[in-house]
């Protein structure tokens, strides 16, 4: 699940994107490198993962603005195909998709064999306060072939340690249908699992950002996830409530 909450502290109005403003159409990009650990009670799963940002205009892949980067979102941003309906001081709404592979990972893979559809994703995000705002993220299978429909309100604490660091804690919750759920226990078929339809995810994130030059960034995460009402095919979870996981990296911003 990827979660998208905009809480940005007021910035003057000349600096500020409006909704119908139309955006500069100039490319900008960005590279990284992270460790990502899927489950931190096994160091073995650690993986390292490049990234690449691309911008232009509204469309987007990834985040390509350096200069806000460290202050407002979510670490673990996913790399869709995005279109930016709106960013201001207050909103942030977007719509992107993605192929993705039902019957092996999430993301989409040309070279490996199984269901493969196209999911679509609506974000919108309002800032209450400084501090404070609050998300929804909408998923739908488009194609209709097992993903299903999957909703996730989310709120978000950022807090500013200096200038060029910020520390942000996000709470969401996941409700999905019958079929996203059964295609998410078929991805992870040893682990515990939501059965039917209904809220079944609970996730919280602790995330740290830290600016380090005009064009380098450093960031670090912490997941934990729950199944609610689970059902176990495994005894080896019948007692685990919590998973953990866990994400050091480093991004460079051309802009």
């Amino acid at each position: 699940m990827t979660l998208n909450a905009w809480a940005q502290e007021a910035a003057p109005s000349t600096s500020v994107t409006n909704a119908l403003a139309p955006m500069a159409e100039t490319w900008t990009y960005s590279i990284g490198l992270s460790t990502d650990i899927q489950h931190l009670n096994q160091p073995g799963s650690m993986k390292l993962r490049p990234s690449l940002g691309l911008r232009y205009g509204r469309w987007r892949i990834g985040q390509t603005d350096g200069s806000d980067w460290h202050r407002f979102g979510q670490v673990l941003q996913d790399n869709n195909l995005t279109y930016d309906l709106q960013k201001d001081a207050k909103w942030s709404a977007s719509l992107s998709g993605n192929i993705i592979n039902l019957d092996n990972d999430s993301h989409f893979d040309t070279f490996k064999s199984g269901r493969k559809t196209l999911r679509a994703k609506a974000g919108l995000d309002y800032r209450l306060t400084k501090l404070w705002s609050v998300g929804l993220i909408a998923t739908q299978d488009l194609f209709m072939r097992g993903d299903g429909t999957a909703w996730s309100p989310v709120l978000t604490y950022r807090h500013p340690l200096t200038d060029r660091s910020t520390l942000m804690i996000s709470q969401s919750m996941t409700w999905g249908s019958a079929s996203h759920w059964q295609t998410q226990q078929h991805l992870a078929p040893d682990g515990p699992s939501h059965f039917g339809t209904g809220w079944g995810g609970l996730g919280t994130q602790l995330a740290y950002r830290q600016k380090l030059s005009a064009h380098w960034a450093f960031f670090g995460q912490l997941a934990a996830q729950r199944t609610l009402q689970p059902i176990f095919p495994s005894t080896l979870y019948s007692t685990l409530e919590w998973t953990y996981s866990g994400q050091l990296g480093v991004v460079y911003f051309e802009h």
